[in-house]
């Protein structure tokens, strides 16, 4: 019996290469480090860069920071994989394997994107190799510099949100993380020393402020005949992009005027989706959404990343009967949402307002619902252990995958993929509401919601009457749209919230029966101060003992 998995184990073990003290790594396109002698070299060696890009911000690879967070339950058949991040084991995570794959897809970005700049640089100087050029390489060569600055920028916004605590109120002077801002494998002409979170976050928004300038907006972007785009949406950076993450950036550091200016350089090019199940199946099914600012290139053949969460199993058997090949598949996920995460999306949060949430589209659209007898309510030919009586088992379904670049239709074998989203207009939306009611003005935010909700089938106003009650509304809301995104965490960060699973309880479909031998019932009752140290991770531990004026998190 043959069998295929597909899970997020998959990518993070892909990832293991992408250690950040392989120093003698060299992108991909060129077979040694040398001079680019051409144009084509230098479009191979960008092409490596979104390579790294597209499995680096992948759900796949971020959903890696929610395993430690309260929104999922671990099942028993885990084989202790991941059960280190769920239990909080700090002696494992000190030296995890994913970790440091995660921070070295990263840290590979900023390596790759250092090392592009350098050469392609090196080749603006040549006089005699830029007379070899055709007309318009000579400026599309800056704005593919342009594009690694941003990228390496966005490779240190990650790693700072995962790798250091809550940006401090005493002006950011805790410490970042390690800034390379130039080519420097064995670190010979950088400060080895952590840079404070302000200096690195400072150095980003700079980066992407000036990136944005030679890179090019949407409209200019896709009319240019050569550009690679599917379904009238960029593959490659635009101008928005930089402010996207800007916005980002500014949100982590408490500046919220300045994260609302910079959500609205950009907010109104992505018109929202269409308020219908069909409607937000353009978003992560058919990919076709107008809310996609950017997302990389995929086909059957090329670029696809694998979904995560739905927990695909495929067995071939033989059928004793017939003697013929038979594929079953079934699903069995490594996590579960807990009654709390369903609850968001099917019922009221708001005492007042018994309506709320009921029909809330991401409900009916992300989560799958399946009694183990039948094929799941999104019509996937999913097979579980069967339930007790008329109870169904939910799992998220939001990464299922696009269609278009399932390989085998018929036996479903190499599916469930899609590609990889830079930025999705409805974060923009989350990010401008935060940022209004931190900032005291919760009325405005309440108005920027409660259009954005629309948007996922929610016509109901808002009750919140003061700004505790808009934040908490904005916490719900950010759990619902960016589930699976690996937000969380960074999210219960920033608001300086705990880790509290105690009302958070398995789902009733998983508490009796069969089904319920499939969850892992240790640690239901996980409570973490926000103060505590495992908010953030460790820095990989090839890091540490390579360098040893690295200041450690966990001292």
């Amino acid at each position: 019996m043959k069998r295929y998995i597909k899970t997020i184990g998959l990518l993070i073990l892909s990832l293991v290469a992408f250690s950040a003290c392989q120093v003698g790594f060299v992108p991909e396109g060129v077979k040694e480090q040398k001079p680019l002698k051409s144009f084509q070299e230098v479009k191979w060696l960008r092409e490596s860069l979104y390579s790294t890009l597209r499995g680096a911000e992948s759900p796949g690879n971020l959903f890696l920071g929610d395993m430690q967070a309260d929104l999922f339950h671990l099942t028993a058949s885990d084989g202790n994989t991941y059960f280190p991040f769920y239990s909080w084991n700090k002696e494992n995570l000190s030296s995890n394997d994913m970790i440091a794959a995660y921070f070295g897809s990263f840290a590979t970005i900023i390596k790759d994107a250092n090392y592009f700049i350098m050469r392609v640089n090196e080749m603006k100087a040549n006089e005699e190799l830029m007379k070899t050029l055709k007309e318009g390489e000579a400026k599309k060569l800056d704005t593919y510099i342009a594009e690694a600055r941003a990228l390496r920028a966005l490779a240190n916004y990650r790693l700072m949100c995962r790798f250091s605590k809550r940006y401090s109120d005493n002006d950011g002077q805790e410490p970042g993380i390690i800034l390379i801002k130039e080519y420097d494998p064995l670190l010979q002409k950088t400060n080895k020393k952590r840079a404070t979170q302000k200096e690195v976050y400072e150095w980003c928004l700079n980066e992407l402020e000036e990136a944005s300038n030679d890179i090019p907006n949407k409209d200019n972007f896709l009319a240019d005949p050569d550009v690679l785009e599917q379904d009238g949406i960029p593959c490659y950076l635009i101008k928005d992009y930089c402010y996207a993450v800007r916005a980002r950036i500014f949100l982590e550091m408490h500046r919220y005027q300045d994260a609302i200016k910079e959500v609205d350089r950009f907010i109104s090019h992505y018109p929202l989706g269409e308020a219908t199940p069909e409607g937000l199946k353009k978003l992560w099914i058919s990919e076709n959404s107008s809310e996609i600012m950017i997302k990389t290139y995929a086909t059957q053949k090329v670029g696809r990343v694998y979904g995560i969460l739905h927990g695909l199993w495929i067995y071939d058997n033989v059928n004793p009967n017939t003697g013929k090949k038979v594929q079953i598949e079934f699903s069995s996920p490594t996590w579960f949402p807990n009654q709390y995460l369903i609850d968001l999306y099917e019922k009221s949060m708001d005492p007042e307002n018994p309506d709320d949430s009921k029909n809330d589209l991401r409900g009916l659209v992300w989560l799958e619902k399946t009694d183990g007898k039948h094929p799941g309510t999104n019509g996937f030919p999913v097979l579980y252990g069967e339930v007790d009586d008329d109870d169904v088992i939910t799992f998220v379904s939001k990464f299922r995958g696009n269609p278009r670049l399932d390989t085998d239709t018929k036996r479903n074998r190499i599916s469930y993929a899609h590609s990889t989203h830079l930025f999705d207009i409805a974060e923009a939306w989350l990010i401008k509401a935060e940022a209004q009611s931190w900032s005291g003005d919760w009325a405005a935010a309440k108005t920027t919601l409660e259009e954005f909700r629309k948007s996922r089938g929610l016509d109901e106003p808002l009750k919140a009457s003061n700004q505790k009650e808009m934040m908490e509304t904005i916490k719900n809301e950010r759990t619902r749209e960016l589930v699976g995104m690996g937000t969380r965490m960074t999210d219960l960060k920033r608001w300086g919230d705990p880790i509290d699973r105690t009302n958070k309880p398995l789902q009733e479909g998983l508490t009796k029966g069969q089904a319920a031998t499939t969850v892992t019932k240790s640690y239901l009752d996980l409570k973490k101060d926000a103060s505590d140290v495992m908010f953030y991770w460790e820095f990989p531990l090839q890091d540490r003992f390579a360098n040893k004026e690295l200041e450690h998190n966990w001292k």
